[in-house]
């Protein structure tokens, strides 16, 4: 509708409905405009808050990397003591290994050894066995006999 019909059908002058349609405008305008800066303020707390979070949230993931680095570092350094250790387990296993075969090489030399020349028996060093050796029964079969 146009400011003419409209001035018609209210039976005012065009330019009085063309006024009091500016006037409507202001006003909706300011309304609109004082809305929206209530809103921004609101959103502008909510944005302060986030950005607080996000700084609380960074530092904790920041102290969660932190902890994961060390954690990190801490199993390396275990995984290089648990390297040593077998390496040392597996140098021990190895010269044990070389022990028993020169053990076995010299018992399979002393045992031939052995069969081809007879150790003597060595002598007996108690009273009990010189005594045999020289005849004399021992003192209590010669209280008995």
């Amino acid at each position: 509708m146009t400011y003419g019909e409209a001035a018609v059908r209210l039976g005012i002058a065009p330019e009085a409905v063309r006024e009091a349609h500016i006037a409507t405008l202001k006003t909706d305008l300011e309304r609109l405009t004082a809305e929206l800066a209530g809103e921004r303020a609101g959103r502008q707390g909510e944005v302060e808050l986030l950005k607080g979070q996000l700084v609380t949230e960074r530092e904790r993931a920041d102290r969660a990397v932190t902890d994961l680095t060390g954690e990190r570092a801490a199993r390396q350094a275990d995984q290089e003591q648990l390297a040593a250790a077998r390496a040392a387990a597996d140098r021990a296993t190895a010269e044990l290994v070389e022990l028993v075969k020169r053990l076995a090489a010299i018992a399979k030399t002393q045992t031939s050894a052995g069969t081809a020349e007879a150790e003597p028996e060595p002598p007996q060093r108690s009273k009990l066995g010189r005594a045999r050796r020289s005849g004399v029964r021992p003192w209590w079969r010669r209280l008995a006999g």
